[in-house]
């Protein structure tokens, strides 16, 4: 028996959903796989000089002597194929042991190339850390970690890395609780009124569709403000599919007239750009939220989601009829993002105007409970203690008039946070999250609290999963993240985050990258950083800064005021 073992690169690559295809086409199928064969795949392995090892119908193995010249060869293939062919590819590379047995292969280096091909993005490039430590930096700087996964018959996970073709979303990594789910994305629904005021008006369907879809079991949703990017832009469906990682697109149009509204909504497979089902609904205005709920429930059947009763009420939750409250707990809404006194102020106005309209509509409680966390946290509230008590008032009550709503446990948990009770916020923030797993923000904020309880590790997990829900996250889900590395010594991973922070939300980040450079003794970023922070927030102090901190661990609080001094801002 002739068998051979050697550490070799290999890569892996296959067409994605080829079945499908050759079950729609198959003459087109076969042409454009030999197609592309002919005219990227076969002479790219050439000019890498790379063997082609064994061809499995749609798919290949390629061995490489070099661990670059295999990498460099799968970003040309998947960087010269949309332009060659109609099919797609997914591509992974390991370096490992493979045995060579006469007529077939195997090894280390064959089940991680094809575990990785499996797991990577279309169009994508998914590498091991093995093979990421090998390359060169200006090779190594194209990818972008892309998590910790665990393969089947790996014994320990694989922290992964992924390139992705210029303009795309960041690699997605799908949390293991939700492996088989799939990712849809909202598009702003079109307002075709003549009247330009009722854009608002389309806004806030396609926020409350997005709201609903989100409590269905088995579909992930992309947060509002990733797909709102594209308001107002005529785009191709595959494109914002590429863009944002995402398997489906939900898109549709508003028109309004007098006391009625004509919706119409389809769904579209992002990869392929086919319409899976389209409708209109023609309703009086007090009947809107009824179509989003009929929305939603048509997407699940035509996705061949099991509901159970019991969840097909939970999903539907209580909204309101009443247009009035409806609008104001959007503005309410809009007004909260912007963590100042007066939008705060602006904020619980819009929520009371809402409450008063409609006493039985759940959500503008939740806001409210949000905006009294806000002005507890940050001062903004004369008597700390009674904003956190009226902050667990409004959740309480949010809850009696609608049991199956993930943010009134989550504004609970806010306040049980800010007040030092961080084991009760974490319980109350993971069950915001097992009622709605899709809700970015919870877990953000779940992340934050993990990291000032100690659990870093944890808390760097959840970030990277409300980065996943959420491509087109806000600048305060990196200083989150950011957080949790620096507080795990990653110092370096740190800085990128917190710089990032910074590139998102103007004049954010330099406090905590003053607190980092002066915890790795460099003296001189660690003071340029600080006069940055004097230059946003001139009456900036030490002691009013402390306040704001929740670490369960006294010592760490003291230890980064220490930084704060030594990067010199003031006491």
């Amino acid at each position: 028996m002739n068998r051979i073992r050697r550490l070799t690169s290999v890569l892996s690559a296959d067409v994605v959903n080829y079945s499908g295809q050759i079950r729609a086409d198959e003459n087109r199928t076969l042409e454009e796989l030999r197609k592309l064969r002919r005219a990227v795949f076969d002479p790219l392995v050439s000019d890498h000089r790379g063997n082609i090892v064994k061809r499995m119908g749609d798919g290949w193995l390629v061995e490489f002597g070099s661990v670059s010249e295999a990498v460099r060869c799968a970003i040309d293939i998947q960087s010269k194929v949309p332009g060659q062919s109609e099919l797609q590819l997914r591509v992974g590379v390991h370096l490992g042991d493979v045995v060579f047995d006469e007529d077939d292969l195997f090894g280390d280096g064959i089940n991680l190339a094809v575990r990785l091909q499996e797991a990577s993005d279309t169009g994508a490039v998914l590498i091991s850390d093995v093979v990421h430590r090998s390359l060169d930096e200006r090779l190594a700087e194209l990818f972008r970690r892309a998590g910790d996964r665990q393969f089947k018959n790996a014994p320990d996970p694989v922290t992964v890395y992924q390139w992705s073709s210029p303009g795309s979303a960041p690699p997605r990594v799908t949390p293991p609780s939700h492996s088989n789910s799939l990712l849809i994305g909202v598009l702003p629904f079109d307002n075709l009124s003549s009247d330009p005021d009722q854009e608002f008006f389309a806004d806030g369907i396609t926020e409350e569709i997005i709201t609903t879809l989100s409590k269905l079991p088995n579909l992930l949703v992309v947060a509002r403000n990733s797909t709102f990017v594209y308001k107002g832009r005529s785009v191709d469906v595959k494109q914002v599919g590429l863009e944002q990682g995402v398997d489906l697109v939900l898109e549709g149009s508003v028109r309004q007239s007098g006391n009625r509204v004509r919706i119409t909504a389809q769904l579209i497979n992002a990869k392929t750009g086919m319409h899976i089902w389209a409708d209109r609904y023609d309703r009086d205005m007090e009947d809107v939220f009824e179509i989003q709920d009929e929305i939603a429930l048509r997407i699940a059947t035509e996705l061949q989601v099991e509901l159970l009763d019991g969840e097909m009420a939970r999903f539907r939750g209580a909204g309101t009829k009443n247009l009035q409250a409806w609008t104001a707990q959007l503005h309410a809404v809009e007004a909260s993002r912007s963590i100042t006194k007066d939008a705060q102020a602006e904020a619980r106005r819009f929520t009371q105007q809402a409450i008063a309209l409609d006493p039985s509509y759940s959500a503008p409680f939740c806001t409210l409970g949000f905006v009294y966390t806000v002005e507890a946290r940050h001062s903004f509230a004369a008597d700390r203690t009674a904003a956190l008590t009226q902050a667990r008032d409004c959740a309480r009550r949010a809850l009696e008039i609608d049991s199956y709503n993930p943010e009134a446990h989550a504004i609970a948990g806010f306040a049980d946070a800010i007040d030092g009770q961080l084991g009760s916020a974490i319980e109350k923030f993971s069950e915001a999250l097992a009622l709605n797993p899709n809700h970015a923000d919870v877990a953000a904020r779940l992340s934050l609290t993990l990291a000032f309880s100690g659990q870093t590790h944890e808390a760097i997990r959840v970030a990277r999963q409300a980065i996943t829900l959420n491509p087109h996250y806000p600048g305060w889900y990196a200083g989150v993240l950011g957080l949790g590395l620096r507080l795990s010594g990653r110092y370096q991973e740190a800085i990128e985050a917190f710089t990032e922070y910074g590139q998102k939300a103007e004049g954010f980040g330099h406090l905590d990258l003053a607190i980092v450079y002066a915890e790795m003794r460099n003296l001189e970023a660690a003071r340029h950083e600080a006069k940055q922070v004097m230059l946003y927030r001139p009456q900036f102090s030490i002691s009013e800064w402390a306040k704001t901190q929740l670490f369960s661990n006294i010592e760490i609080l003291e230890r980064d005021s220490n930084s704060l001094r030594l990067a010199g801002l003031p006491e």
